[in-house]
């Protein structure tokens, strides 16, 4: 076969439509899909414009963007819906090329497109039967909550406020119980419309399920709009209901609260309503409530919050770490991500999720951001130093942060002072701030990449509004949103959604990066869809300076003796004293473990099966620092072996030993089932050394992999003989039990307090930690009848104790 005769085999067996028009426009040849999918013949296209095809959807600028583009670079493609010979409309994807001759005149366009339709169409039911209630017709929470989160940052960027309205109907289940299901069914679909009668444009009405709907009501000014809106759906339940010549009455009773002032997040805001609409219950019915500062405790510790991060920058008390990046194709870290934080000298350390919200309200986000931003700058600078290579460090601005007039200027001082290349730093921005589509937001990016900084959109995917108008954007890296990462390989939408994130980036010559990589299926499903770089733990969590030098070495040199530096410390001596129990059914598997550790200075018992490693486990007088399990071993398995293990502890008053898991599988309901045995980390078989040596520097407190506890840490405490090894883990478990204890006190629940209290105490009396035992002490005695006051000085004084230690 000639190359011409392929080509018309080609053409007239594909699936896909095809058609060329000469320079005039009109079209001088179509294939045999063609006539399948628009019902129109040769005799009935030839000769015609493409026109044709049209059905009114698309209004003269798409078309007039579509000529532009063709003049411009000679090729268009996207979505058209089209109409068929028969009336009908179709969704295609349409790819259009220009064929020019020397002198640049046109001479035809040849265009390809598929049918989409079904995909559309399919995609369309998906989506609302996740994101709708399919009895009345409104959101679910789903979908509802996603309407509150816009709600939330609408207004944030307007100045203006939320309410959140909680509706439960009053008596409902009488009707059910007196007049059958079908009937209160039928209540429920009246009660849904009439709300959504009583509101504005632009509020959501939602049913959460049973009888509770939600409203939330946005761009508030005045309590006034709120009152009336809340007085129109009482009065609308006042009309009574006349289903299948039943006359039922019924009342509804609301709570309220409002944004900002009743919560700093979405679950304290659902929170809070929901208490409003107990009371409103209690008041009895008919009514509404709202929500009131003194309703919940949380007030309290969130003003302590923000006078201790008011201080926080001064202190000193801000830290950062860096996730890597890791390269595909070579397995190189190539980036890192820089992470904020915070650890206060009384709070201990406190979540991001927690503190960030709170320094935008405050007006603090703009220093703190602006030191983050040059600490991140002088470490990677200190990485090419140091001769690691050129590694890109990527600092996320909020939204809040990049509105700022004097973004720009940040950037350019932190770059300026520090001296990192420009082409050594990625900006990333959320999704959601594309979401503006202001010609401010569009100066201020072209301005910072004009820099020559790199630019990336955080959370890729979630921003529905946004994908359109991806192409208009400075922009040169996708990275995808980790909550599709996590369900990809379980859910089909979200391997779909990955797979056309990954191609929509390649095609504009973007850089696709998948954050949250926690599995090695997760990874290898990445790769081979084409996923340029990976992020997650599976690689590494986020890492100290050091630490992350020392993965950088490990991944890219010789990994055997940079590993073991890793886990011996900042390439110090080999610890001594760290005793590990490994068990495995396979021999081969032993030796090779042994050897893996050889140079650590670690003691290492083996055990055959995981009969074999309880026995070793439960009978030394001297407990293992850490604990290595096969999951499948014949017998007893790992999961049985590390749920006797953590039994026994229990039983014995011992701390918690770290129990690693090896596997073949590590699939998630392998992960879930061995968390509850108890299980602290995974890896997957087969393993290399720095894997091995690199989890176990984690897992184990910085004390066990350095060198013994210290005169000055000694001091005061009176520890029995040979329990000396096990003080670095003492401090782990008080710097973890304070921060469970900050949360006990700010609660209700004075009996759970004391029970946490207690077994502090008794860790401390092991110890002959006598100051912390008394202050403990003290504070069991206080917390079922103490007041507020006394309990909260006798936690901050617990808390400065422990960091004293």
């Amino acid at each position: 076969m000639d190359e011409l005769s392929l080509y018309r085999a080609v053409f007239d067996h594909a699936f896909e439509g095809m058609f060329a028009t000469d320079a005039d426009n009109r079209i001088i040849v179509i294939n045999p899909a063609f006539t399948a999918i628009t019902g129109y013949s040769a005799e009935e296209a030839l000769g015609q414009s493409p026109s044709l095809l049209k059905s009114g959807f698309q209004d003269a600028s798409f078309y007039a963007g579509m000529w532009s583009s063709l003049t411009e670079s000679g090729v268009w493609q996207g979505e058209v819906v089209d109409r068929r010979k028969d009336g009908g409309l179709f969704r295609i994807w349409l790819t259009i090329s220009t064929q020019q001759d020397e002198a640049g005149t046109v001479i035809r366009r040849i265009a390809v497109f598929r049918d989409v339709t079904e995909v559309r169409d399919t995609a369309e039911r998906l989506w609302r039967r996740d994101n709708f209630d399919p009895l009345t017709e409104l959101p679910n929470r789903n979908l509802f909550l996603d309407r509150l989160l816009q709600a939330l940052v609408i207004a944030g960027r307007e100045g203006s406020r939320v309410a959140l309205l909680f509706i439960g109907l009053d008596g409902f289940k009488n009707i059910n119980d007196s007049l059958g299901h079908w009937i209160g069914d039928k209540v429920l679909q009246e009660a849904a419309r009439r709300f959504q009668g009583c509101l504005r444009q632009g509020d959501t009405a939602a049913r959460f399920g049973g009888d509770e709907f939600t409203v939330v009501l946005s761009g508030i000014r005045a309590l006034e709009e709120v009152e009336a809106v809340l007085r129109a759906v009482l009065e609308a339940l006042q009309e009574p209901f006349i289903i299948e010549q039943h006359q039922v009455l019924i009342s509804c009773s609301i709570g309220i609260c409002l944004w900002p002032g009743d919560g700093d997040d979405v679950e304290a805001l659902m929170r809070n309503a929901t208490a409003a609409l107990h009371q409103a219950k209690q008041a009895g019915r008919n009514t509404f409530r709202f929500f009131t500062p003194a309703m919940d405790a949380r007030a309290q510790a969130r003003s302590r919050l923000a006078d201790e991060l008011a201080g926080a920058l001064g202190q000193g008390e801000f830290h950062l770490v860096f996730q890597p990046l890791i390269d595909v194709k070579s397995g190189e870290v190539v980036a890192a991500e820089a992470l904020l934080r915070w650890h206060n000298r009384y709070l201990g350390v406190v979540s991001p999720e927690q503190f960030v919200p709170l320094a935008e309200e405050l007006g603090l986000i703009r220093p703190i951001g602006e030191w983050l931003l040059g600490a991140a700058c002088r470490e990677a600078l200190s990485w090419q130093n140091m001769g690691l290579g050129e590694i890109n460090i990527a600092v996320n601005i909020s939204p809040r942060q990049f509105q700022q007039g004097d973004i720009l200027a940040i950037i350019e001082r932190a770059l300026a002072e520090t001296g990192l290349p420009a082409r050594l730093l990625t900006v990333e921005i959320t999704e959601g701030l594309l979401l503006a589509n202001s010609e401010e937001v569009l100066g201020r990016l072209d301005s910072i990449r004009a820099l020559g900084v790199t630019l990336s959109v955080d959370d890729f995917g979630t921003g529905y509004s946004s994908l359109s108008y991806l192409k208009t954007l400075p922009v040169d890296v996708l990275k995808i949103d980790r909550s599709f990462i996590a369900d990809m390989l379980e859910n089909p939408d979200d391997a779909t959604l990955v797979d056309a994130i990954i191609a929509l980036g390649h095609s504009m010559r973007l850089e696709v990066v998948a954050e949250g990589v926690e599995t090695a299926e997760q990874m290898n499903y990445l790769t081979a869809h084409g996923c340029d770089t990976l992020q997650g733990y599976h690689f590494s969590p986020p890492l100290s300076p050091g630490r992350f030098r020392d993965f950088v070495l490990a991944r890219g040199g010789d990994a055997g003796p940079a590993a073991v530096d890793l886990f011996n410390g900042r390439h110090g001596s080999a610890p001594s004293g760290i005793r590990v129990l490994f068990a495995d059914d396979v021999d081969l598997v032993r030796l090779v473990f042994r050897d893996f550790l050889e140079g650590t200075g670690c003691e290492i018992e083996e055990a055959r099966d995981g009969a074999e490693a309880i026995a070793k486990a439960t009978g030394a007088a001297i407990p293992y620092n850490l604990v290595v399990l096969d999951l499948y071993m014949p017998g007893v398995d790992g999961f049985r072996a590390a749920a006797a293990i953590r039994a026994d502890e229990a039983a014995r008053g011992l701390l918690r030993a770290p129990i690693l898991a090896l596997t073949a599988g590590n699939t998630e309901a392998e992960r879930w089932r061995a968390k509850d045995a108890g299980f602290d980390r995974f890896l997957s078989k087969p393993i290399s050394r720095a894997d091995l040596l690199e989890a176990m520097a984690e897992m184990l407190p910085p004390e066990q992999t350095n060198a013994a506890p210290t005169a000055e840490t000694l001091a005061g405490l009176n520890i029995p003989p040979g329990l000396e090894h096990l003080l670095p883990a003492f401090l782990q478990e008080m710097i973890s039990d304070q921060q469970t204890l900050r949360e006990l006190a700010d609660g209700t629940d004075r009996t759970i307090l004391a029970e946490h209290v207690h077994a502090m105490r008794g860790k401390c009396g092991m110890f002959g930690e006598e100051v912390l035992f008394e202050l403990l002490s003290r504070l069991e005695s206080s917390a079922p009848t103490g007041k507020s006051e006394e309990i909260t000085v006798l936690v901050a004084k617990v808390v400065e104790r422990i960091g004293r230690l």
